[in-house]
């Protein structure tokens, strides 16, 4: 058996996007509480480039999130979907779905199969409070890709966020679109 340290040894180190309000949580009612194009645009960007042409990223996600997603845009398209969940049976939505979408029990089964995978050049955990909790602490975290939305939705997910042991890697300007302020930030593990 092996034991945890072995693991995380040759485990890859993952990135963590996400967006949320000044007071850490990130949705409501099974949605994002807030709709800004930039930051959609900023996510697909940041989840699908790559150095090598030849290789995709893969993202993570919770079921929930998976099943947020709207069918048209499932599994979301030039990166492997990963989805946690107790149980792994996922409906599909097109006929070669499961090119694209991998099936996992927990994050660290998720990340030790991606690390056997060669075509697999960025890993980033995409959604839910539950798996984003246990990411934002996990050993192998390298960097956090974060929309801050200034301003409180009232929403009913929340993420605990420490900045503590973060330094911030770059941050843009404050934008503003439907009346909602906004800025991107990535900050890397110390």
């Amino acid at each position: 058996m092996k034991s945890l340290y072995n693991i995380f040894f040759i485990m890859k180190k993952f990135g963590v996007i996400l967006a949320m309000d000044n007071k850490n949580w990130i949705w409501k009612n099974n949605d994002l509480a807030w709709k800004l194009s930039a930051d959609l645009k900023y996510f697909k960007e940041i989840t699908t480039k790559t150095e090598d042409l030849w290789k995709l990223n893969a993202v993570i996600m919770w079921r929930k999130t998976w099943d947020s997603i709207p069918s048209k845009y499932k599994p979301l398209p030039n990166r492997v979907n990963c989805v946690i969940s107790k149980k792994l049976q996922i409906e599909s939505t097109s006929s070669n779905i499961d090119d694209f979408v991998l099936h996992f029990n927990s994050l660290d089964h998720a990340l030790e199969e991606l690390e056997k995978k060669e075509n697999i050049e960025n890993i980033f955990i995409i959604g839910w409070s539950s798996v984003y909790n246990i990411a934002l602490v996990h050993p192998m975290l390298d960097k956090i890709y974060l929309t801050e939305v200034d301003s409180d939705f009232d929403c009913d997910r929340f993420v605990e966020f420490d900045r503590d042991n973060l330094i911030i890697e770059s941050y843009s300007d404050w934008q503003e679109e439907n009346g909602i302020k906004f800025r991107f930030m990535v900050y890397k593990k110390a």
